[in-house]
């Protein structure tokens, strides 16, 4: 009972009790001379002052919970292969309690080290750069294949352009006479205009040949030849051929001079493109440079490489590790009391494989406030009470006193645990209650709460029975302990003084 409570409690029965004895003289007073009347004292309730023990006490609730309390679980992307326990069995500290499937383990390393070696050749190419594309060809641009902002590849076509210093012209020959060329090698072409020759270089044969009307199967001889004043596109000539005996003839067919082909040009690097320096029928030599490169870029994609490389290279040793792990065992002992893992069946992540619990101690986690826990102590007796066995009493101690509390309900609360003896029949999880003994004598002259009006830290008042008159008269009295049901009395009533009561004698 709080002191304010049983303060106005205390005032209102001394004001009622002395109204009540007043009022019974002033009316014996004033009817004394109508009939005499005998007189009779109001009977008050009193209780004797005795020795004994006096106790406070913190009240909590609480969830009992095991000594130990293992879910076991597994990062594990494989099948599990064996579960070695039941549910019930128990279980010591590194007994195994299921194995994996190592084959979709195995798979799973190989599979990173294929990722692995691909992150590593990207890093190696990301090295290999460049700030520019060059051309490695002469001639005149035809067509630009590339602008700024795209992604060019090592291999792609970035422009085609022609070889304005040359003329191109293909020789008919038949298959005999074309085995007799090599490329590379140099001949003569005659020019029919100027009935003249002009040095030339074989650049391809062809060896397939093509069936050409009034001529049979003949085959093609390209020569590159350099051009001059004298020489254009359009221009006829002939290829000229020098048999093995000495022999000397020329192409079988009358042919045009051309352009060559285009030709190619490859990044020859990868990466974005920041700037094109060509444009179309803009004249190119070796060496110039055609595109500038974004090197901001290749080093923004570089640093997430290194990032990527990094963390394929800790997820295969994390496998590797995983892989050591095919058989899971216990690392507490205890009662296996929930297994969700299944044979040929991967672990769901979102449940424990497996529960183990020791039930060979129970403690009481109590949620106490944090204007109590100034007063709790490791080593306090406490009576503890769970809810599934109704009043039963289980005694515990204080074994843990937490150095941070928790914000619930805007109140800070200490999560203090109680060891609890005899809770063999207790489950992990039930619900309770309990009373913290913080302070306790013995041998100590008390009185019920009911029986003080406590005014203020260890001084109070109460009405003490006059053992002759029957009187009630005030006395100060000092107090120690104020526990739930009763106050030490230091000084100012000893045992067997009778003191008034408020409410009953509970």
């Amino acid at each position: 009972m709080s002191k304010k409570k049983w303060i106005i409690i205390s005032s209102l029965v001394v004001v009622l009790g002395g109204g009540g004895y007043g009022g019974y003289h002033y009316w014996k007073a004033n009817s004394a001379a109508e009939e005499p009347v005998m007189e009779e004292k109001p009977q008050l309730p009193t209780v004797a002052a005795d020795t004994g023990e006096v106790k406070k006490t913190i009240y909590s609730t609480g969830t009992v919970e095991a000594k130990a309390h293992e879910e076991v679980k597994s990062d594990m992307s494989t099948k599990v292969e064996r579960i070695l326990v039941k549910e019930g069995q128990h279980v010591s500290k590194g007994t195994p309690l299921f194995t994996f499937d190592s084959a979709d383990a195995e798979l799973q390393i190989q599979k990173q080290e294929i990722a692995l070696s691909k992150l590593e050749r990207d890093m190696l190419e990301l090295g290999k750069r460049k700030d520019k594309i060059v051309s490695d060809k002469k001639g005149k641009i035809k067509e630009i294949m590339v602008k700024a902002g795209e992604t060019v590849s090592t291999n792609q076509v970035i422009a085609k352009v022609i070889d304005m210093d040359h003329l191109k012209i293909v020789g008919k020959f038949y298959s005999v006479q074309s085995t007799k060329f090599q490329v590379g090698q140099q001949v003569r072409v005659f020019l029919r205009a100027s009935l003249t020759y002009t040095e030339g270089i074989v650049t391809n044969i062809d060896q397939a040949g093509k069936k050409v009307e009034n001529a049979g199967v003949l085959y093609d001889v390209e020569v590159l030849v350099k051009k001059d004043s004298g020489l254009g596109v359009g221009d006829i000539g002939q290829v000229e051929y020098r048999g093995p005996n000495g022999e000397i003839g020329l192409s079988q067919i009358v042919t045009k001079f051309e352009f060559p082909e285009e030709m190619e040009i490859v990044a020859g690097t990868e990466g974005k493109v920041s700037k094109v320096l060509v444009k179309e029928d803009d004249a190119v030599q070796p060496g110039q440079t055609m595109v500038e490169m974004d090197m901001e870029a290749s080093d923004l994609e570089k640093k997430e490489k290194e990032i990527n490389l990094k963390e394929a290279q800790l997820d295969l040793i994390q496998k590797k590790r995983d892989l050591s792990k095919k058989q899971v065992t216990a690392t507490v002992g205890g009662v296996v009391t929930k297994i969700n893992a299944k044979e040929g069946e991967q672990i769901d992540g979102s449940k424990p494989a497996m529960v183990i619990m020791d039930m060979s101690s129970v403690y009481m986690k109590a949620s106490v406030d944090e204007v109590d826990i100034p007063y709790i102590q490791v080593g306090q007796t406490v009576d503890v009470y769970v809810t599934a066995f109704g009043n039963q009493v289980f005694k515990g101690k204080v074994v843990e006193i937490p150095q941070e509390g928790t914000t619930q309900d805007k109140t800070v609360r200490f999560e203090v645990k109680i060891l609890i003896a005899d809770g063999g029949k207790m489950k992990h999880g039930m619900t309770g209650d309990c009373d913290i003994n913080v302070n306790r004598v013995e041998n100590v002259v008390r009185l019920p709460v009911n029986a003080v009006e406590v005014l203020e830290e260890g001084k109070g008042t109460v009405m003490v029975k006059d053992p002759n008159s029957g009187e009630l008269m005030p006395k100060e009295v000092e107090i120690g302990i104020e526990g739930a049901e009763f106050i030490e009395i230091k000084s100012g009533v000893k045992a067997g003084d009778e003191v008034m009561v408020t409410g009953g004698m509970g």
